[in-house]
């Protein structure tokens, strides 16, 4: 029955955040129109993801749980990392700006012109961009030691060493070809990441997870929104 759960919730958490995240409105700067078009739903999934980023980290979690290496507790580390980064980030960004849309929305025109632009130096102020990074990057380490992890050991530092370059090839491809909001994702980017996908599925073994485990990390660490998602 224990084992049934932790599938259950391995399987199942990742598949609900994700497809609740499909309907995810997406915003360009400046954000104050495009959140107001939807702003009831906005705040009402960003809470939702209050509850379903800490679900996402246990499924990780649970995953490399009873496995006792280096790799196994990089990923640990970085899941405990993940998830009050990421569920900050989501508490700013989301919850944050949607309430701030909201109340300026019950403005006088003159007044709410006055207010815009403080919201759009919310959304791209430091801290906010800070706690996005430092979540995103704890992710894909996470999925990268995961896949490590669960390697079997013949194959493990081959994975650790391919994880290693990966993690920075990703970083770089997020800088050059995605914009600074995940709202615009080029092309080349998907190239790199399903590459990087098969890369791991020939050099792992199990091939299956090493791969999904890589594309889990660079989609998420792109954006939580569409494209992307989960």
């Amino acid at each position: 029955m224990q084992n049934q759960l932790r599938l259950s919730v391995v399987f199942f958490v990742p598949l609900l955040v994700g497809l609740l995240n499909l309907m995810h409105p997406r915003v360009r700067f400046p954000v104050y129109d495009g959140i107001l078009l939807d702003v009831g739903w906005w705040i009402t999934l960003h809470i939702l993801n209050l509850a379903g980023f800490p679900l996402l980290g246990l499924a990780a979690y649970l995953v490399v749980k009873d496995i006792n290496s280096v790799a196994a507790t990089v990923a640990k580390f970085a899941i405990a990392v993940f998830v009050p980064v990421y569920s900050a980030f989501d508490a700013l960004a989301g919850v944050g700006t949607g309430t701030l849309v909201k109340q300026v929305s019950c403005l006088s025109p003159e007044q709410s012109t006055t207010f815009k632009p403080t919201i759009d130096a919310f959304w791209n102020s430091a801290p906010l961009t800070a706690t996005a990074v430092v979540g995103s990057i704890a992710w894909a380490v996470a999925m990268l030691s995961t896949a490590v992890a669960l390697t079997v050991a013949a194959r493990r530092k081959l994975m650790a060493r391919l994880a290693f370059v990966i993690f920075f090839a990703v970083g770089w491809a997020r800088s050059n070809f995605v914009s600074r909001d995940g709202s615009t994702i080029g092309w080349v980017w998907w190239l790199i990441v399903v590459g990087l996908g098969l890369v791991m599925f020939i050099a792992g073994k199990p091939r299956a997870p090493a791969a999904l485990l890589t594309l889990a990390g660079a989609l998420f660490s792109a954006s939580h929104a569409p494209p992307t998602g989960h």
